[in-house]
């Protein structure tokens, strides 16, 4: 069983000690230590105490993600791909390997035509977001083809990958079209 790091925070949130929670549910300290340490399988009727105590539904405090590894449902980078996923493997090159992701970890924004991706990564710098680029064509093949297929990978940090996701959105969004003037 995994450590459960949501209980210790949502019991340090409310300021409770180990032994406070376990006074105001009914058992020993070392139960709540066993539990956040993910060496204790509780019964649904100390969920629930817990959960009231705590001020927090059973699926904040004790929902397991699903897949194989229990990695499932939280994000995991893949350093092989730099692709941040969700599940047991990652969805590019299969490895199991992934882990938490970090604030400097390099992480696959998206894949565009040259000119998009030049546009978006102007657009992320003017933003105050480092932004790396890699041609998906060795140099060979864009110098025979004068670039015009060319595609680039954009990858940004993963601290700043969210905020880099919603401005490719917008960039990207289709315009609203413009209401009809009325006669």
């Amino acid at each position: 069983m995994a450590r459960n790091l949501r209980l210790k925070a949502a019991r340090a949130a409310r300021d409770l000690s180990q032994q406070a929670l376990a006074d105001a549910v009914g058992v020993s300290r070392q139960t709540i230590n066993a539990l956040e340490q993910g060496d204790y399988n509780p019964t649904l009727q100390l969920c629930t105490r817990i959960c009231r105590v705590l001020d927090k539904t059973l699926d904040e405090l004790f929902w397991e993600p699903s897949g194989e590894d229990g990695k499932g449902g939280t994000e995991m980078y893949c350093e092989a791909c730099n692709r941040i996923y969700e599940g047991a493997r990652c969805p590019v090159c299969g490895s199991k390997a992934g882990r938490q992701p970090q604030p400097d970890d390099i992480c696959f924004l998206m894949e565009q035509e040259t000119m998009w991706a030049r546009m978006l990564e102007d657009v992320l710098r003017q933003n105050g977001i480092e932004v790396w680029t890699k041609s998906t064509y060795g140099a060979g093949l864009v110098i025979k083809s004068g670039g015009m297929f060319e595609r680039l990978r954009l990858y940004v940090r993963y601290a700043r990958l969210q905020e880099a996701r919603e401005l490719s959105a917008l960039l990207f969004s289709a315009p609203a079209e413009e209401p009809e003037e009325a006669e």
